[in-house]
Parts: C-alpha cells; sequence; structure tokens
C-alpha cells in the first residue's frame, strides 16, 4: 500500500450526489429561516455556501431580545420567580436552536440515497483513504472496505461533526462576568454556549485520530480528491504533510478550486515538485 486518498465533498458531487450547501439550503431554509436570523452572516450568504463557517457568529443580544420577557427591577424586587424563569427560558430556548440546527443538518445527511450516485471512477480497494464527508459512497459504491475508511467527521450512520472553528468552543467558560446584571449571568452563560455548541472540535478530534493517521505505512502519494482545503481542515493537512514528508501529492478539483487548492497545498509547505494539481474530470482516465 503506498498511496492515501483524501476524500472531499467535490467527490460526492462529482458522483453526482446532492451534498452541496446549495442542496441543504433548498431542503432546509424554510424550516431553519427563523433560527438562522440570529446568524447575521447568513443574510450575505444566501445560498450557505459557508454554512459551518457562519454558525460562529452568533448574535446573543438579538436572541436574547426575541427569545424571553426580561424582567425588570421591580419586577424582580417582587419576586426572584421572574430572574429564575427567565434564566429557565433563555437556557430551554438555546437548546432548541442548537438541537434544531443539529436535527436538521443530520436528517440531510441521512436522507442523501448514495446508491443513486454515478461511478464515474475505479478506487484500489487496498488503499487507505480519510474520507471528509459523511456518506458512505466510498464502502457502497466503490465497494471500500469499512476498516480502510477513516471518516474524519463521522458518517450518516452516527457522529456527525459538524461547525464552526472560531473562538476554541469555550466561549461560555471564558467570557467575563457581567456585574451590572449578576442575577442574569446563567442567561449569558446559556447564550454563550450556542456558539460552543456549534463548535467542530478539531484539535480533539486530531488528537483522537492521531494513531490512525500515523499508521499509515510506505505512503509515497497523497491523492486529494474534490477537497476546498478550508481553514478549518488545515491542522489535518498539516498532520498528515508532516507525518509523511517524502510523499508526492495529486491534487484534483474543478474551475476555480483548482488554482485555490494547488496554493493552499503550496502554502502549506507542500514542495512545489511535489504537487500537482488537475481538473477532477479526467480522474476517470487516469483512475479507469
Amino acid at each position: 500500500m503506498t498511496k492515501l486518498f483524501i476524500i472531499g465533498n467535490g467527490f460526492d458531487i462529482q458522483n453526482r450526489l446532492p451534498t452541496s450547501y446549495r442542496d441543504f439550503h433548498s431542503k432546509y431554509s424554510a424550516r431553519l429561516c427563523e433560527i438562522l436570523e440570529y446568524f447575521p452572516d447568513f443574510f450575505d450568504d444566501q445560498e450557505w455556501s459557508y454554512f459551518e463557517e457562519n454558525l460562529g457568529n452568533f448574535d446573543e443580544d438579538n436572541f436574547r431580545e426575541n427569545s424571553a420577557w426580561k424582567p425588570s427591577m421591580d419586577d424582580m424586587i417582587e419576586s426572584f420567580k421572574y430572574v429564575n424563569g427567565y434564566n429557565d427560558e433563555i437556557a430551554e430556548k438555546a437548546r432548541e436552536l442548537v438541537s434544531e440546527v443539529h436535527d436538521a443538518f443530520g436528517a440531510w445527511i441521512r436522507g442523501i440515497d448514495v446508491t443513486k450516485a454515478s461511478k464515474f471512477m475505479t478506487l484500489p480497494k487496498e488503499c487507505k483513504f480519510i474520507n471528509f464527508n459523511y456518506t458512505e459512497t466510498l464502502q457502497k459504491i466503490y465497494s471500500i472496505p469499512n476498516e480502510n475508511v477513516l471518516h474524519i467527521h463521522g458518517n450518516s450512520r452516527m457522529n456527525i461533526v459538524f461547525g464552526h472553528g472560531l473562538g476554541g468552543g469555550n466561549k461560555a467558560a471564558s467570557r467575563s462576568f457581567d456585574e451590572n446584571e449578576p442575577w442574569f449571568e446563567e442567561a449569558s452563560q446559556s447564550l454563550s454556549s450556542v456558539t460552543d455548541k456549534l463548535y467542530k472540535p478539531v484539535p480533539q478530534i486530531l488528537n483522537d485520530n492521531r494513531g490512525v493517521l500515523e499508521s499509515y505505512d510506505n505512503i509515497s502519494k497523497i491523492i486529494v480528491i474534490g477537497h476546498s482545503i478550508n481553514e478549518i481542515d488545515v491542522p489535518y493537512f498539516k498532520h498528515i504533510l508532516s507525518t509523511y514528508p517524502s510523499a508526492t501529492w495529486e491534487n484534483w478539483n474543478y474551475g476555480a478550486g483548482i488554482k485555490e487548492s494547488h496554493y493552499k497545498l503550496l502554502n502549506l509547505g507542500v514542495a512545489k515538485s511535489k504537487l500537482s494539481s488537475s481538473c477532477s474530470s479526467q480522474l476517470g482516465a487516469y483512475y479507469p
């Protein structure tokens, strides 16, 4: 075994599966419309092409104002039950928001029927695969054994991991205590936790899979198919590069993505002499 394949969403799209964020937008925008009003970046990105990244910008103040009646000082003097009620309601609404985003995303992934994929190339079954997709296209369409596929972010059957990469996932723990309204501290913690619960813990995922990532012996070529190499996934690529420094790289992408992903790999440290980038439409000729 000398080849390691890194599979991105462009691979599933080339298999004619509806796995782009545009497909998610088409199917779930109505369901999530009210919720995503509290993530202002979506207003500038109506097609959701940066869906995960946009989840990192949660408008806590807007959500607070629209989710619960906030008691006045007179109300609190009358009865402290108003404070408890407000804190509890904010906490519940925050949980509902996070749950709805997770449920919609999971339902979309599980609803993708990979049996409708259009196979366009041949993949060697004995090689190893790092799959950034949640689908089992490799196993069900290309007959790759399960043991040769690492679903780095989980798969459609279980443990789907998605989200933004901002702030380290510890906003609630690191936020400053509000001395002006200490009685609403619980509500503030609940609001901060929304950003944390929509965070993709890449450092932890990388650490958990370090043993597998470093166990691929004798890798002479790394083949990247349909991966945008976005900022949140950079740590994985850096680790793979450092683990297999002598390997050559093939980068397959489409349109403007060819040049963009090529320069991203160069910037990560892949040597120019060891990197080739081509249009993924040619994959069938190279791997017939």
